[in-house]
């Protein structure tokens, strides 16, 4: 029994050497678990793929944000209007009127409230023929403050804070499933790992096994020679070794391939010759421990599952829809109001008579005069007022809200799905850490038990008491067993990565792949308020 388990413990930690093609000398990386974890965290490129999700995610958080910057707007430009005469005052001759103008304004959106405000100024200098201008050219200047505010549709939420608020909670579902990606790719590199461990554990089983079959063809060669046994059993013989090299060629392909699926998870992509480095996995397995506390572990996890708490969020941003679409159901009552002040400046020009008069002299007035005009009382021009609009009939926002209400429950039962799947997931985690380190046990009794009846059976045939049909079979029975051992090993291995992933995040699907998600930006553009008016009336002002 002890040599069975010297010989199966030297199997797990011992790199196959021979039977193998002569390579050219390679480096050799020693490979603790930890650092391989390290390397998948830093290199994977799948897990910078999530990682960059959670950036873009952040950038769409700042272009919902940029609803909420101030607007800052300027034109300037020059026109000439010539229109034939309308009365008499004018003649034959039409009114040639040219306009150099400029206007300069900010607006911005509140981020509560949904209120909107602008602030602008504006100047123009015009110079014209017409006979009763009283200036000519004139300078003109303008200061406006208007602000608009809802009172109903668009107060509690509107579609700038909703996008706000949906883009910054994907930002913190964007962080779960980075932190969720971590933790499947960390059980994928412990998973890789041990796995290339035990595949070369393997490939040293096999390498003993051909051995034993090519010294037992060896014994039976000298033993045909001398005539002591008849050639069929040389030929048996040798046919079990070419049996034996086969499964040892198979097991090579099988560990080199091992090797490659953890280099695939820990490779840097910008370092080629990493592919040409022989890894080492130089950690031992663990030994059998305390089972799990199981309704520990399923309360623990429905509190911490990233993949619970995404949904959480999901919910969240299906409550946030609801409440919006509900909100744009009321009437749209805002109220609006405006202040302007004006000034005139300029070269004024003096008539004396009757009208029209004739122009006896000038008065030059700045444009300084005009500004001081604008921001003072003197020619004041105000609004206040409230708007309201609303759809007659089934509107759109009606059925909008009827669907976000229907996702709205979707989400919550797919929480209630997710609770129910995380406690089943873990449960059978669990039960399979009990049931692979029950299965370690029979397979160490069944290596154990293998060796000591190839050791029984080897001695009886060194003795002439048994044949070489059953020294081979003795043999493959020891293979099966050690082999065997080599695989519930790592079952159990496996079952302690898996439960301790699911309780952080749900396994890997087969063919699954990583997915980005997240509702696009929709610009929308800082509206300008100018205050209300009768319509017709102070047109000049808005």
């Amino acid at each position: 029994m002890r040599a069975a388990i010297i010989a199966l413990s030297a199997a797990l930690i011992a790199t196959p050497v021979s039977a193998q093609v002569a390579t050219p000398a390679v480096d050799t990386l020693q490979l603790t678990l930890e650092d391989a974890v390290r390397r998948a965290i830093e290199h994977n490129p799948d897990l910078a793929i999530v990682r960059l999700g959670t950036e873009v995610e952040a950038a769409r958080v700042g272009e919902s944000k940029g609803a909420f910057a101030p607007v800052f707007s300027t034109m300037f430009g020059r026109s000439s209007n010539v229109t034939p005469p309308s009365n008499f005052l004018l003649g034959d001759r039409g009114v040639d009127t040219n306009d150099w103008f400029s206007s300069t304004g900010v607006r911005q959106r509140l981020p509560w409230g949904s209120g909107t405000w602008s602030v602008s100024w504006d100047a123009s200098r015009t110079a014209t023929n017409n006979p009763i201008s009283s200036f000519d050219p004139s300078l003109q200047s303008g200061v406006q403050f208007a602000f608009s505010q809802p009172l109903l549709r668009d107060r509690k939420i509107d579609a700038a804070r909703h996008q706000y608020i949906v883009a910054r909670r994907n930002q913190e579902s964007s962080e779960l499933r980075f932190r969720e990606s971590v933790v499947q790719t960390v059980a994928a590199v412990k998973q890789a790992y041990w796995t290339h461990k035990a595949t070369m554990a393997n490939v040293t089983v096999q390498q003993r096994s051909l051995e034993l079959a090519e010294e037992l063809a060896r014994q039976n060669k000298v033993r045909v020679d001398a005539g002591q046994i008849p050639p069929l059993d040389l030929v048996q013989a040798e046919a079990e070794v070419a049996q034996r090299r086969e499964n040892l060629i198979r097991a090579n392909t099988a560990a080199a391939d091992a090797e490659d699926r953890l280099r695939r998870l820990i490779i840097d992509p910008v370092d080629a010759s990493f592919w040409r480095t022989r890894i080492d996995p130089i950690e031992q397995p663990t030994g059998r421990g305390p089972l799990p506390d199981v309704d520990l572990a399923v309360g623990n996890a429905l509190n911490a599952r990233y993949d619970i708490a995404r949904a959480g969020h999901e919910l969240e941003n299906a409550r946030t829809n609801v409440e919006f679409l509900s909100n744009q159901r009321l009437p749209d009552v805002r109220l609006e109001t405006s202040y302007r002040g004006s000034g005139l400046a300029g070269t004024q020009l003096v008539r004396t008579g009757a009208f029209p008069g004739i122009v006896t002299g000038t008065l030059n007035r700045n444009f300084g005069d005009a500004l001081t005009q604008a921001f003072s009382p003197d020619y004041p021009s105000w609004s206040l007022g409230v708007t309201v609009s609303y759809p007659l009939g089934h509107s759109y926002e009606e059925a909008s809200l009827a669907r976000a209400e229907i996702e709205r429950r979707q989400a919550s039962q797919r929480i209630a799905s997710l609770r129910l799947e995380a406690a089943e997931t873990i449960r059978q985690a669990a039960r399979q850490i009990q049931s692979t380190a029950e299965r370690v046990d029979a397979a160490r009794a069944g290596a154990t038990l293998a060796e000591q009846r190839f050791g029984a059976e080897q001695r009886r045939y060194e003795v002439g008491l048994s044949t070489t049909f059953l020294v081979t079979q003795a043999q493959r029975d020891l293979l099966q067993a050690q082999v065997n051992l080599l695989q519930t090993t790592l079952d159990y291995e496996s079952s302690l990565i898996n439960f301790e992933a699911v309780q952080q995040a749900p396994p890997v699907v087969a063919g699954g792949t990583v997915g980005l998600n997240g509702a696009n930006i929709v610009l929308l553009p800082t509206p300008t308020p100018r205050g209300i008016f009768r319509p017709g009336a102070g047109a000049a002002f808005q």
